[in-house]
């Protein structure tokens, strides 16, 4: 799979494993990673500093929240 310049997707980005696919992507040179989580607040105090990283909010557990991502 190639990753230098690609764009991914993460669901619950702010810790965990979700976290650490965040930051496997921006080592292989993702141009941007969209980090999503329940708490957009929480995704910003993690990754604050990265700019290729957009967070977003997302509850996967809530179609409207799917949708509204």
């Amino acid at each position: 799979m190639r990753i230098e310049g690609a764009r991914a997707v993460v669901t619950g980005a702010n810790r965990g494993l979700g976290k650490a696919l965040v930051e496997a992507f921006l080592e292989r040179g993702a141009a941007c990673v969209y980090a999503a989580g329940r708490n957009r607040d929480a995704l910003k105090d993690v990754f604050g500093g990265q700019k290729r990283v957009i967070p977003v909010t997302l509850d996967v557990t809530s179609e409207r929240s799917a949708v509204s991502a």
